[in-house]
């Protein structure tokens, strides 16, 4: 209204000062001339750059930060409850307590069976671990009784060997002997004339042949020696290798085994367990702790009463810190951001505080989302449920703005205008503006940072008219 009225003057002062002026072309040349050539004293300012940033109030609504509604998994009689509605308790507090008669005796059964379980893990364990010694050492005595066996035949071999083999060795060279020398007697008898000598030589002849016989048995006996000493050696090296592999192959097939078994009763083992575990938190929940700290709200049980999870049976308020609830429009929601600062102001107390939470859907009935800010009050400061004033930033220019002061825009059918100094003269300039708030107003278009802007009014202002600063009193 202030700028609207102030506009309106000026078109209405510049008429008549231009009536004014006319009707002084009646009059004398000299008192036209001093109002042309008088300045208009104006303020001026230089056009600035900056943030304007504008602030917004909304009317909240306050509640505790954290609320619980204490809901148990559990439902039976209740048999003691331990706090009244106003009472203050922290978390793990028992609230109240539930009949668990039949919870612990599952407890129980779940607890036998896990024991039954153990031992029969423990007895089968005990139980193959006998029959794998067992199997073992039956295993190694017939291991040892070949190897014993192996080894007399390996010691009678190498005794026959020795004590045959040289002498078998002498008689072969014997015979080689001796069938040498019978057929050098051949070549001596064949070469005389004498008839006499051809029985002689039959008679070489026979005993070569008995001899290369007898040599042929001798070479025989004495590589079946060999062959039997080779033989038998080989069995008892063989037997005493077995000796080793039965050893080392029984005890890793064993504790194979066993690996084996311990896995599959481990598995039974921790099925039993989680089942004791299942049972315990069953049990648990028959006793109803406090999830947190702060004040009961409201109490929904009572001794015995039944509980349930259709109801709550404590509502319990943290009152630290307190939260207020209010609503704006999708153009305010996108100039909010999370942690940024608000104040919330109840009579003539202000409270500092910052948002938490940005709704992203709109409510259907008003059109507006919801925003939550955390205060730094607490329950007796800001009683749940009052109404309060909620002020934060909105919208805002970008850093490097063009501000001039707000009672320096006019207006007129063309648009918003401003007057400039420029060379101690006004000018009118046309201009765009943006935001702005009671003291300071954008412009996008029109100036420029650093133009010399007329700030205050006179009813002599208009464009082209001399203009100058108001002189400044000496001191």
């Amino acid at each position: 209204m202030h700028n609207t009225w102030k506009r309106n003057c000026s078109v209405g002062m510049a008429l008549l000062m231009g009536g004014s002026l006319l009707l002084g072309g009646c009059g004398s040349n000299g008192a036209q001339d001093a109002v042309e050539t008088s300045a208009v004293v104006v303020d001026m300012k230089q056009a600035q750059t900056g943030k304007l940033t504008l602030q917004n109030s909304f009317v909240g609504t306050v509640s505790p930060q954290e609320m619980v509604y204490v809901i148990p998994f559990a439902s039976g009689t209740v048999t003691d409850t331990y706090f009244e509605v106003g009472d203050q308790v922290n978390a793990g507090d028992v609230l109240f307590k539930i009949d668990d008669s039949a919870a612990k005796l599952q407890l129980e059964q779940a607890q036998l069976s896990a024991a039954n379980v153990r031992q029969q893990a423990d007895s089968a364990l005990t139980t193959q671990q006998e029959s794998a010694n067992i199997q073992m050492d039956s295993s190694r005595v017939q291991a040892q009784s070949g190897y014993d066996q192996a080894q007399i035949a390996y010691v009678q071999a190498k005794n026959a060997y020795d004590q045959n083999y040289d002498d078998l060795s002498d008689q072969i060279d014997a015979c080689n002997a001796n069938i040498t020398q019978l057929e050098n007697a051949i070549k001596a008898a064949s070469s005389s004339v004498s008839g006499g000598n051809a029985s002689s030589v039959v008679q070489m002849k026979t005993q070569i042949e008995t001899l290369k016989g007898t040599k042929k048995q001798l070479e025989s006996s004495r590589n079946s020696l060999v062959a039997g000493l080779q033989q038998a050696e080989s069995a008892y090296n063989a037997a005493k290798s077995s000796m080793n592999i039965v050893d080392r192959s029984q005890a890793l097939s064993q504790g194979q085994a066993l690996e084996d078994t311990k896995k599959q009763l481990s598995t039974s083992e921790q099925l039993a367990n989680v089942g004791v575990e299942s049972a315990e938190l069953a049990l648990s929940y028959y006793t109803v702790k406090a999830p947190i700290s702060g004040t009961i709200q409201s109490k929904g049980v009572e001794v015995n009463g039944i509980a349930g999870s259709s109801n709550p049976a404590y509502t319990i308020a943290n009152e630290n810190m307190m939260t207020v609830t209010f609503q704006v429009s999708e153009a305010v929601k996108n100039t909010l951001t999370m942690g940024q600062e608000v104040t919330v102001e109840r009579g003539t107390t202000s409270y500092a505080g910052s948002i938490t939470e940005i709704g992203v859907a709109v409510n259907q009935q008003t059109g507006l989302f919801q925003i939550k800010a955390a205060v730094n009050a607490n329950g007796s400061d800001l009683p749940s449920g009052v109404s309060v004033k909620l002020t934060t930033d909105t919208y805002h220019t970008n850093d490097s703005a063009v501000l001039i002061p707000y009672d320096a825009v006019y207006y007129d059918n063309t648009g918003s205008y401003v007057y400039l100094s420029v060379d101690g003269k006004a000018v009118k300039t046309y201009v765009t503006t943006d935001l702005f708030d009671d003291t300071q107003i954008s412009v996008t278009e029109g100036i420029q940072p650093g133009d010399t802007v007329i700030t205050s009014w006179s009813p002599k202002l208009m464009n082209g008219v001399e203009v100058t600063a108001p002189v400044k009193a000496e001191e």
